[in-house]
């Protein structure tokens, strides 16, 4: 028996998913407040393994909840890049192109063929010491700095400022890391667009 079709928008995973995005709204409708800021998003961002868990759980994995996943990531961190610096369009910019890059090779983008750096970074679904270093900078960095700039930090809790500079430094760190790997992706999806051929004309 095959499962309706619509059934699948309503898997637990992907219901995780637009709980993600209702907790994404609340965060920017409350931006300069940030007692509510950071409890909504970081409550996003833990429910992001939440939906990855329950999918394999529950056998309830789907091309649209692995793309609602990601699209629901991009959505939050370009909610915090554009609303935090004028120039973090720049980097929103630079994940949706990749998000898109990536998901139009459907599922099969995490396990295609790279270079060993790529697939170093990417290795065990980012479940390596490398790869958690790079998913911290990704997720982590724009949030910290939203708490910069709101005066919400670390140091305000009498720790002292090189605790707030150095976890800057290795969070721009593993955000870096993730830019070649990025641009990769880009750059792998215009050989695939300039080999293929072109489709009949009308």
């Amino acid at each position: 028996m095959t499962t309706p079709r619509f059934c699948v928008l309503w898997y637990v995973p992907n219901v995780i998913g637009y709980i993600r995005l209702a907790l994404l709204l609340a965060a920017w409708l409350t931006f300069d407040m940030p007692l509510l800021f950071i409890p909504l998003y970081t409550l996003s961002i833990l429910l992001d393994g939440v939906d990855g868990w329950a999918a394999r759980k529950l056998q309830q994995v789907s091309a649209f909840g692995a793309w609602l996943d990601v699209a629901v990531d991009c959505i939050g961190r370009s909610l915090l890049w554009c609303c935090l610096y004028k120039w973090g369009f720049f980097i929103a910019c630079l994940e949706w192109l990749v998000f898109v890059c990536t998901h139009n090779m459907g599922p099969v983008w995490r396990s295609i063929e790279a270079p060993w750096w790529v697939e170093g970074v990417m290795a065990k679904g980012f479940k390596t010491p490398v790869g958690m270093f790079a998913i911290a900078g990704l997720h982590v960095l724009p949030l910290w700095l939203y708490g910069h700039e709101t005066g919400v930090q670390l140091y305000t809790w009498h720790l002292p400022h090189t605790i707030h500079y150095t976890a800057v430094l290795l969070l721009a760190a593993g955000r870096m890391l993730c830019v070649p790997v990025e641009l990769w992706f880009v750059w792998n999806h215009v050989q695939f667009l300039i080999s293929e051929k072109p489709g009949p004309t009308t």
